[in-house]
C-alpha cells in the first residue's frame, strides 16, 4: 500500500471512529469492571472518550507520544480508587473488543477493515503496556514508602525498647546484688540441713536465671559497635569448648552430636560474647529436641568459605519453626517457646552484628539450621 492510499485509509478509519465515539463509550461503560462507589466514575467516562480521541490522533499522525499522558492519569485514578490491575487490563481489552466488533460490522470494505484491525491492535497493545507500566510503578512507589515508614517506626520502637530495657535491667540488678549478698551471709550463719541446702540451691538457681535475663536485656539495650576489648579469638577452640560444656545436657536428653570443625579458624572480637551466642543456640536446640519423639540430632560445622568468612552452622532435627515466625525470629520478644522471653536470638543477632558478622536461619521438616558468618583474620 503506497503512502497516499495509507493516508486515505487512516482518514476513513479516523472518520469512522469519530462518528462511532459516543456509542463505543456507552457500550464500553456497560461492561467495565469498577469498584463499588468508584470516586472517579465521571473521569472514567472522560477517559473512555479520550482513549478514542488518542486512537484517532494515532491514525491521523502515526504517533503514540500523547498516549503516556492519558495512561499516567488513568493509572493514578485507578490506584486511588483501589482498583485491581486485572480489572484495569480487562477494561482496556473490553474497549478493544467493542472497537473491533463495530469495525467488522461496519460498511467499510474488507481492505479497510483488515488495515484497521492491525493499526488498532498496535494502539491497544501500547495502551495496555503503558497503563500497566504506570500502574505498577505507582504501586511500587506506594509500597516502598509504606515499607520505609514501617522500618522507621520499627527502628524507633526498638530504640525506645532498648532504653526501657536498660532502665529496668539496672533497676533490677542493684537489689539483686544485695539479695545475693544477704543469701550468702545467711548460708554462713544458719545451721545447715539437707532441707535448707535444697532450698538454698533452688534460690541460687533462680537468682542465676534472673541474672541471665537481666544480662540479655542489657545486651539488647547496648548501641551497636563493639566497645569491648578486641582480640584474636579461635572460633575452632570456642566451638569445641561449648560442645564440651554442653555434653552433659546432650547425654541427659539422648542427643547425638555430629561435628565437623576445621582447625585454625580465627576472627576478631570478644570471646565471652561469642560463647554467649553459641550457648544460646545450642541450649535452644536441646530444649527443642527434649520434646522430640524419635532420633535426636544436632549437627555442628565450622569452615572457611569462599568469601573469606568463617561459616559456622548449628542444626537440629526437631520441629520446624513456623513460617509466620521465621522472618521475625531474631526480633525481640518473638519466641516459639510457651515460657520464653524471646530475647535470646535477638541478643545473638546483636552480638554477631557487633562483630561485623551475619546470622541467618532456615527451617524445613528435616532440620532447622542457624548459620553464623564472621570475618576471618
Amino acid at each position: 500500500m503506497d503512502s497516499s492510499t495509507n493516508t486515505q485509509s487512516n482518514t476513513e478509519l479516523a472518520r469512522f471512529l469519530k462518528n462511532q465515539r459516543t456509542s463505543i463509550v456507552e457500550k464500553w461503560l456497560e461492561h467495565v469492571l469498577l469498584p463499588q462507589n468508584d470516586p472517579f466514575y465521571e473521569e472514567v467516562k472522560k477517559n473512555g472518550h479520550q482513549t478514542i480521541v488518542e486512537l484517532i490522533n494515532f491514525l491521523e499522525t502515526g504517533s503514540l507520544e500523547r498516549l503516556k499522558a492519558l495512561t499516567s492519569k488513568v493509572a493514578k485514578e485507578r490506584i486511588e480508587a483501589k482498583a485491581n490491575v486485572g480489572d484495569f487490563v480487562h477494561n482496556i481489552n473490553v474497549g478493544r473488543s467493542i472497537v473491533y466488533e463495530l469495525l467488522m460490522c461496519s460498511l467499510l470494505n474488507d481492505q479497510l477493515k483488515g488495515d484497521g484491525v492491525l493499526k488498532m491492535q498496535l494502539y491497544f497493545d501500547q495502551l495496555v503496556f503503558l497503563s500497566v507500566q504506570e500502574y505498577t510503578a505507582l504501586k511500587d512507589s506506594i509500597i516502598d514508602r509504606k515499607n520505609q515508614f514501617i522500618q522507621e517506626m520499627h527502628h524507633d520502637r526498638l530504640t525506645m525498647l532498648g532504653q526501657i530495657a536498660a532502665s529496668f535491667a539496672h533497676e533490677f540488678r542493684n537489689p539483686l546484688t544485695s539479695v545475693k549478698g544477704f543469701i550468702y551471709l545467711l548460708q554462713k550463719e544458719l545451721n545447715k540441713t539437707d532441707q535448707s541446702e535444697y532450698y538454698f540451691e533452688i534460690i541460687q538457681n533462680e537468682m542465676q536465671s534472673l541474672e541471665e535475663k537481666i544480662t540479655q536485656f542489657l545486651y539488647l539495650s547496648k548501641m551497636r559497635g563493639l566497645q569491648d576489648k578486641l582480640e584474636k579469638i579461635s572460633l575452632s577452640s570456642i566451638l569445641k569448648e561449648m560442645l564440651n560444656f554442653m555434653y552433659p545436657r546432650f547425654t541427659e536428653t539422648n542427643i547425638v552430636t555430629l561435628s565437623r570443625v576445621e582447625n585454625d579458624v580465627f576472627t576478631e572480637g570478644d570471646s565471652s560474647q561469642v560463647k554467649q551466642v553459641l550457648l544460646n543456640i545450642l541450649v535452644n536446640a536441646v530444649e527443642e529436641l527434649s520434646g522430640w519423639n524419635g532420633e535426636r540430632k544436632i549437627k555442628v560445622s565450622l569452615k572457611k568459605n569462599e568469601e573469606n568468612m568463617a561459616e559456622l552452622s548449628i542444626c537440629n532435627n526437631g520441629n520446624p519453626i513456623p513460617d509466620y515466625l521465621l522472618e521475625n525470629v531474631f526480633e525481640p520478644f518473638v519466641t516459639t517457646k510457651s515460657l520464653g522471653t524471646g530475647l535470646g536470638l535477638s541478643v545473638c543477632k546483636q552480638i554477631v552484628e557487633k562483630h561485623n558478622g551475619t546470622i541467618s536461619v532456615s527451617s524445613t521438616k528435616d532440620d532447622t539450621c542457624f548459620t553464623i558468618r564472621f570475618p576471618l583474620i
